[in-house]
């Protein structure tokens, strides 16, 4: 009886939803600090209530239908502002990282694959008397090379979000 009044205690506290402040706080050396929560001297710039958690079933019926259009919410007052072609300075600088860093995996990538292609004819004397050190070698490459495959699909794929 005891554990089943606990239970439904338990399920009613984790059904309250649950309030998200968000605090900014500036040093003396001019350091600027957001956390949730609060520090002396720290001004509230946000508060609002997290979304309800919804059980599986709910958000499998959810997903099924049509999402509406995300609802755009105001920035709270003391929230800064910045002009049209500062943003479009920083898209501009934004897509240029990117697109530098999507080169560099590029070339990571070819290096990588021509790497575990020229393996076999690289294979040390080691190696060759131990066949373990030389599939440990083409594993490790491997795995770079899927790893910068990674990589430059997330780099396409925020590049394209952009454009």
């Amino acid at each position: 009886m005891y554990a089943k009044s606990l239970f439904t205690l338990l399920i009613a506290c984790a059904s309250l939803p649950s309030w998200a402040d968000i605090y900014k706080y500036v040093d003396e050396n001019g350091h600027v600090t957001f956390t949730n929560t609060p520090i002396k001297g720290a001004m509230r710039i946000m508060s609002e209530p997290s979304a309800p958690r919804r059980s599986s079933s709910e958000t499998t019926v959810r997903s099924s239908q049509p999402r509406s259009p995300s609802v755009s919410v105001p920035s709270p007052v003391n929230f800064p502002r910045v002009d049209a072609a500062t943003q479009r300075s920083r898209d501009s600088n934004r897509k240029q990282i990117l697109s530098d860093e999507l080169a560099s995996e590029q070339a990571s990538l070819n290096a990588a694959r021509k790497a575990l292609q020229e393996a076999d004819s690289n294979r040390s004397a080691e190696e060759k008397s131990n066949p373990k050190l030389y599939l440990e070698r083409i594993g490790r490459l491997r795995e770079t090379i899927v790893m910068h495959e990674k990589n430059t699909a997330a780099l396409q794929a925020e590049l394209s979000r952009m454009r």
